[in-house]
């Protein structure tokens, strides 16, 4: 069985690589406008619990003065192309590591420079087959777009029920490749934990970390075909 994982929320904790971003703009206010390091952090932080992630920048520049087109998107720039500090969850190391005779892929959605920079520091290449950032084909391809997936398929010349893929988005992981036929685990963590939505965008299972797949799982799923 080929499996295909979702990468942020799923390997390892997207807020560390928000978090990671955020430090790199405070040093670059710092170095540039002389705005105090620690303090611009935190205030990030503030605002990103707050609001949510939309606009912290613009909103930090403007407290300071500093508001213009020019300067935020500096900021943008460096949160996007900074290599970050970020490691995958212990869960996700063992399930790499258990599956290790399994063919393995990713499929995520985000800005292509940011994806590749958060694959090279998770070291993931070496795991996989294949790591696919959705964006690289346009914004059509990304979830709950199937192509990408599709794409999966034709590379290995399989049909949809030996694919497998897990992921923690209910809104958008599972809805479209489950009326594919691929089989779909949904991981409760990161800022969809919570989430209950229709049948119809639920995984056809769900568990609480990735140690709760094991081999035999596959098996199981593979029999209830």
């Amino acid at each position: 069985m080929i499996l295909v994982f979702d990468l942020d929320d799923t390997l390892y904790p997207e807020i560390t690589y928000v978090k990671s971003g955020f430090n790199e703009v405070s040093i670059f206010l710092n170095e540039d406008f002389g705005l105090d390091k620690n303090h611009t952090y935190l205030k990030m932080l503030d605002l990103l619990k707050e609001n949510g992630r939309g606009k912290i920048f613009n909103k930090i520049l403007e407290v300071n003065g500093i508001l213009t087109k020019k300067n935020l998107r500096k900021c943008i720039s460096v949160y996007r192309r900074h290599y970050p500090a970020i490691s995958l969850y212990k869960d996700a190391q063992r399930c790499i590591c258990r599956f290790k005779d399994s063919k393995k892929y990713i499929v995520t959605d985000g800005n292509i420079i940011v994806q590749r920079n958060k694959v090279s520091a998770l070291r993931l290449a070496e795991h996989f087959e294949k790591i696919i950032p959705t964006y690289q084909y346009g914004k059509s391809f990304s979830k709950p777009s199937v192509k990408c997936f599709q794409k999966i398929l034709n590379y290995e010349k399989i049909n949809s029920s030996k694919m497998l893929y897990i992921g923690d988005n209910p809104y958008k992981d599972f809805i479209n490749i489950k009326k594919l036929g691929i089989k779909t685990i949904r991981v409760k963590r990161g800022a969809y934990r919570k989430v209950v939505l229709d049948k119809s965008y639920e995984a056809d299972y769900t568990v609480k970390n990735l140690d709760e797949i094991p081999k035999k799982m596959l098996t199981r799923i593979n029999e209830n075909r």
